[in-house]
């Protein structure tokens, strides 16, 4: 009788796979990929979706939890697939 994976044992297997293989574990492991400018710019890939958006605050779906972007003025200057591009005054980043 075969036993089934738990999540975990999968996330592991990934992540071990990823470090024999020397490749950046967001391929494998679906993580999100953060690239922050300054303060002014955002983009984001391996994103699931949008869950509030307003001026002041941008929360981000991810496989693991979310994403809050908070500042002023934020703007989504582009969406598409799985990537997101923001601009304005970008004052926390937090994962959850």
């Amino acid at each position: 009788m075969k036993r089934k994976e738990s999540v975990e044992e999968r996330k592991k297997w990934r992540e071990n796979l990823a470090d024999f293989f020397e490749l950046p574990k967001e391929l494998l492991c679906n993580l999100p990929r953060v690239t922050l400018i300054g303060n002014i710019q955002l983009y984001m890939e391996n994103y699931g979706g949008i869950i509030e958006y307003s001026g002041e605050i941008l929360r981000l779906k991810t496989r693991e939890g979310e994403i809050i972007v908070r500042g002023s003025n934020l703007t989504i200057k582009n969406f598409f697939g799985r990537e997101i591009f923001i601009e304005g005054e970008i004052k926390s980043l937090h994962y959850e």
